[in-house]
């Protein structure tokens, strides 16, 4: 088994750097602990969470999320290199904290270039070779390297199985939400209201986020918004949420995405979709309060 990565791009380091940073924000906020799974491919790097198998979501209680990201490491990384150790054995998963790996990563001004490799040094961790620019023109380079333990977690098929995207072909209406800062700032005023919201959207392209309590009732409105039905059974559906768990997905996003798509599944959990540049998708999955 062999794993090579590298960013030259300072704009690839920062952007690499910011889908650790939701990942780490998603981790804190989720419904285990704060570590994670990282997926490695011939073609792409995964995050998900632990205890994440989307085939099981539809027996979450009440207000649970999952989430599972997938980059093009292609697209992302100046280089990118992944041999599993067969043709049945393709990936390796591996658990770390994300929380370790952005600080790393964040203690990296003036990076000249950014390494990593799987390394067995006493124990298996993920090497980070740092190269950091000269402060001045006339000083050399330096390169740190960073060990950060991390634990292989068995390729059984039940594991690879469980670890797989997400499946959408139970969606019975998409909708393209607003942008990210309008629902930042929208679900934050909710918030001191009360501890659920409604979302409704209509096969028109009409979207409705409420918030009801004994005392108040608000509702902010958008029309025409991108849409596509998938089962023409209802005129519109809804999902009852934590908006605790919504407020925690709407500011863990520390990339900028293109677009976010909410899936309506069953009327048991709503299945967020947040899309960046072709190289980056992100599944958010909030299971619905049942009254």
């Amino acid at each position: 088994m062999k794993f090579g990565a590298k960013l030259i791009n300072t704009e690839n380091i920062e952007q690499f750097t910011e889908i650790v940073s939701t990942v780490n924000k998603l981790c804190s906020k989720g419904s285990g602990g704060k570590t994670c799974i990282i997926k490695l491919n011939h073609d792409s790097m995964c995050f998900v969470l632990p205890e994440f198998a989307s085939n099981h979501m539809l027996f979450y209680s009440s207000g649970q999320v999952s989430f599972w990201m997938r980059i093009d490491a292609l697209l992302l990384f100046d280089f990118y290199i992944f041999e599993g150790k067969s043709i049945e054995k393709s990936s390796v998963m591996i658990e770390i904290l994300p929380e370790n790996l952005l600080h790393v990563l964040k203690s990296t001004p003036n990076v000249k270039n950014l390494k990593l490799k799987l390394a067995n040094k006493q124990t298996v961790c993920l090497s980070i070779e740092i190269e950091y620019c000269g402060i001045s023109l006339k000083s050399k380079s330096r390169t740190i390297t960073h060990d950060i333990p991390v634990k292989i977690i068995s390729s059984s098929f039940l594991a690879m199985k469980d670890f797989q995207e997400p499946n959408l072909k139970d969606t019975a209406l998409s909708i393209q939400m607003p942008g990210l800062k309008t629902l930042k700032h929208m679900i934050e005023r909710m918030k001191a209201m009360g501890d659920h919201i409604t979302i409704e959207a209509t096969k028109n392209g009409d979207l409705t986020i409420r918030i009801q309590t004994e005392c108040v009732s608000v509702s902010s409105y958008f029309k025409n918004l991108p849409v596509q039905v998938k089962k023409n059974e209802l005129c519109s559906y809804s999902m009852r949420l934590s908006i605790r768990r919504m407020n925690d997905f709407i500011n863990s996003i520390q990339v900028k995405p293109d677009k976010i798509i909410c899936n309506f599944i069953n009327n048991k959990y709503a299945h967020f979709l947040v899309i960046q540049n072709g190289n980056l998708v992100l599944h958010y999955l909030i299971s619905s309060i049942l009254d």
